[in-house]
């Protein structure tokens, strides 16, 4: 493969970057579902499933609001966000890496 066939090929994204735009927005007071997928893009299903694995890890809290969930980061869950950054960073400036 050429730099040119490189270049054209998009980026995907792992599961772990998925979180951390998911956990970002959701920091960011992002907290009803439709908003959340669009800005993340990534299917309902996905979200659900994050969801619940975000929340068996204590990193997302998820409270009954009438007709709708109010989604919320843990303190464990903003702690994640930090060290993702940190990392983030570090890979970034040490190897010329973008996570």
């Amino acid at each position: 493969m050429n730099n040119g066939e490189l270049q054209k090929m998009k980026k995907n994204r792992n599961e772990v970057q998925i979180i951390f735009e998911l956990m970002g927005e959701i920091n960011d007071g992002n907290s009803q579902t439709s908003s959340l997928l669009r800005k993340v893009n990534i299917p309902y299903n996905k979200f659900q499933e994050l969801l619940q694995q975000l929340t068996g890890r204590g990193m997302v809290k998820v409270t009954p609001d009438g007709n709708k969930n109010t989604i919320e980061l843990t303190e464990k869950g903003r702690e994640f966000l930090e060290q993702y950054k940190k990392f983030s960073k570090l890979m970034e400036k040490s190897y010329g890496l973008t996570l």
